[in-house]
């Protein structure tokens, strides 16, 4: 009850509560106003939620297929298949919210029978490690294990199949109580059932989308607006996820809490009138894209403005920032804490008078984010992420500085680990994006020199 408590007195919490009481006062919204308002966040949901998991279809081609019904050549059917069943089950979803009864496993299983829609098979692993077939029964709990081996070699262990039906009656009582407790906030009690269902991953496939649908239908039913947690912060979110999994579901909470409030302002912004477009929106996008493709402008020939350079930010440095701080969290078992300080170039007077000295991360991402979009952005943007008290040598500390250098024409990100030199990895224009397939082995590159160091030490 202690911690439930810490939890319920987030700062973030008083000011969603402020949000949504403005939101409150200006309702009811007339039906093409409250319209205008959900598809956007209907189309952002349907498309970050499935990106998350991995699949290939951009803003662009989800929204022509769920909004025209057109296809893109060249990706996977299935990718088709997965966005219609997430639609499918947001309709479901609504109908929930609507009929406001207590919610059921039964509810849950069909939930997710929409959403995966026919039986199909994937590739798995037998118990030895051997390559195997599994067939997916939509709307059924597990059958057999899925357990996940990380990429230091480690299982992540979820529920067995076995333990996983009393384990799931044990979460709908939880939940029905947490939700009736008057002094528990709905955001504080929908993100821990978030964390909570995916710990049991009660299905062989669909947890992820699963629980971000569930959590939301617990949000909408206390009539926030749903939350949409983005492809772009996968790492900071499945790196608090994984906090949690160790007893420290705050930062979990406080990150679930600021989409809540993000979603919230963007409500607010389309219930006084005001554009609901976004950094990320699709006229950005296909804007790029089409200079691209027609060829009248080399990504080489892009010049730095201030909505590229936020749009670099947001689609390749933070990206592999997020992706970075993921592949720190599988070193925590070694290490006593890990922590993030904002590189000194960056104390600049504008963010001690905002921050102080030492501002949190969200504080951090905040004040860059709204600095991309002026004309103040000078020098470097960079961030320390720190990994202190080895467990074998106490002397033995990580700390890893990544920075984000921009010229007219091209950018820079530099990494320096512990007292080495500064290295460029990246070099970069204003008019490409970084693959995931980059991000992914610059980040795996940095846990090597992590892990090749504590080999080193061990010897």
């Amino acid at each position: 009850m202690e911690r439930l408590s810490a939890l319920n007195a987030l700062p973030i919490l008083a000011e969603i509560d402020s949000l949504k009481t403005e939101i409150d006062s200006l309702r009811p919204l007339s039906k093409d106003q409250e319209g205008r308002i959900m598809q956007k966040f209907r189309l952002d949901w349907n498309y970050h939620s499935n990106a998350i998991e991995g699949n290939s279809l951009n803003y662009g081609e989800t929204v022509a297929f769920l909004m025209h019904g057109i296809t893109a050549k060249g990706k996977p059917f299935k990718d088709y298949l997965d966005i219609r069943g997430h639609n499918n089950a947001i309709d479901y979803l609504l109908d929930l919210v609507r009929g406001n009864d207590y919610l059921t496993e039964t509810d849950i299983r069909n939930l997710h029978q929409l959403l995966l829609g026919e039986p199909y098979e994937v590739d798995a692993q037998t118990s030895e490690g051997q390559p195997t077939r599994k067939r997916i029964i939509p709307g059924q709990y597990k059958t057999s294990p899925n357990h996940v081996l990380t990429t230091t070699g480690q299982i992540h262990y979820y529920a067995a199949p076995e333990e996983t039906p009393a384990k799931m009656g044990d979460l709908m009582n939880w939940y029905r109580e947490s939700s009736t407790d008057s002094e528990l906030h709905p955001v504080v009690v929908a993100a821990l059932f978030h964390h909570r269902f995916v710990s049991i991953h009660p299905f062989d496939d669909g947890n992820g989308r699963m629980t971000r649908l569930l959590m939301n239908l617990m949000l909408m039913r206390y009539h926030y607006p749903p939350t949409v947690i983005k492809q772009q912060d996968r790492g900071v979110y499945y790196l608090t996820l994984s906090q949690a999994d160790t007893g420290d579901d705050e930062p979990f909470v406080q990150f679930i809490a600021e989409n809540v409030k993000a979603g919230l302002e963007l409500y607010l912004k389309g219930a006084k009138g005001e554009s609901l477009d976004e950094p990320d929106d699709l006229d950005k996008e296909l804007a790029l894209f089409k200079m691209e493709i027609e060829g009248k402008v080399s990504v080489k020939e892009v010049k730095r403005t201030i909505e590229n350079q936020y749009r670099t930010y947001q689609e390749s440095f933070k990206p592999l920032l997020n992706q970075t701080r993921t592949v720190l969290t599988k070193f925590l078992d070694f290490f006593e804490s890990y922590g993030e300080q904002v590189d000194s170039v960056l104390i600049t007077d504008k963010l001690t008078k905002k921050f102080g000295n030492r501002p949190t991360r969200f504080e951090f991402d905040n004040f860059i984010e709204s600095w991309l979009k002026s004309n103040d952005f000078s020098g470097k943007i960079g961030l320390k992420l720190s990994l202190s008290g080895y467990k074998r040598r106490p002397s033995t500390d990580i700390d890893i500085e990544l920075s984000f250098h921009r010229l007219d024409y091209s950018y820079s990100i530099d990494y320096k680990f512990n007292d080495l030199d500064s290295v460029t990895i990246i070099n970069g224009y204003y008019g490409e994006i970084l693959s995931q397939s980059l991000i992914g082995k610059t980040a795996n590159s940095i846990g090597r020199d992590i892990l090749n160091l504590l080999k080193k030490d061990s010897t």
